[in-house]
């Protein structure tokens, strides 16, 4: 990296250009900061590839932001602000250990670009018209975040799984569901454009957390009191692809994945 560095400084010198060796690393870190890191895919986690090969301790080098789950589906995974938590199918957080497992992570430097106010939103298809309208660009994904308080909350978080695993409509069928009242909180979030397709969550893809970090989960609806909306612009998205047994033997070519994805997710909603 530090000859890269070197060979653009003496590109830029013989240019006419003065710049130092601290702005190109600035320049290297924004980009960094405008990139999504996915581990696995959406197909997969659907079709019940709920092990792996990649570890917390890895993800939590790609990012400060962002969501996920855990070794045999075993709940939701919410980061915010550099702080990875686990939200088991009692509701409750605990911190995650750097050497537990991820089958499907979304995370990213969370840098915003885009902000507005937002109220009076009551339901998932109101909020997500309401963030469309705002998007500059609608053919690259965003990452979300909305700080207030919300008056209402449905949530979920998926149980832990035995194998032969189910996948995850069945394994859905029996989610923990939380209904949350007046609360205040984070929402932690992703919207891809549909022609992402298998790769991630079509629409939005949301996780919330209280603001004492102490309960959360999937968010299937949400009706938003007041909040302040910060979205980052995504120009970039690497994905790891495990090099495990159950992720190849995977069939994810099932035209009916889609709807399977959609079913699974709840409330993930294009407009």
């Amino acid at each position: 990296m530090k000859k890269l560095f070197a060979h653009i400084l003496l590109l830029l010198s013989g240019l006419g250009i003065k710049a130092s060796s601290a702005s190109i690393l600035d320049l290297h870190h924004t980009q960094e900061k405008n990139t999504l890191f996915q581990v696995a895919t959406i197909s997969s986690l659907t079709q019940g590839v709920y092990n792996g090969n990649y570890s917390y301790k890895k993800l939590m080098q790609q990012g400060n932001f962002g969501l996920g789950t855990f070794l045999d589906l075993n709940g939701e995974m919410v980061a915010i602000d550099g702080h990875f938590y686990q939200i088991e199918a009692n509701g409750k957080l605990k911190t995650v250990k750097p050497e537990q497992i991820v089958p499907f992570a979304e995370v990213t430097y969370f840098k915003p670009s885009i902000y507005n106010t937002l109220a009076n939103l009551p339901n998932y298809n109101t909020l997500g018209t309401k963030l469309i309208q705002l998007f500059p660009n609608k053919n690259i994904p965003y990452a979300i975040r909305i700080d207030g308080k919300f008056k209402v909350l449905k949530l979920r978080s998926l149980r832990k799984q035995s194998k032969p695993y189910p996948n995850l409509v069945q394994a859905s069928e029996n989610q923990a569901i939380f209904n949350l009242k007046d609360v205040k909180g984070t929402i932690v979030g992703f919207w891809f454009p549909e022609y992402w397709g298998s790769i991630a969550v079509p629409g939005f893809h949301l996780h919330f957390v209280t603001t004492d970090h102490t309960t959360g989960g999937h968010v299937l609806e949400i009706d938003v009191d007041e909040g302040q909306l910060s979205m980052a612009p995504l120009y970039q998205v690497k994905v790891y692809l495990p090099n495990t047994s159950s992720f190849a033997d995977a069939d994810l070519s099932d035209e009916a994945l889609r709807s399977s994805i959609k079913k699974a997710e709840g409330g993930s909603s294009n407009s």
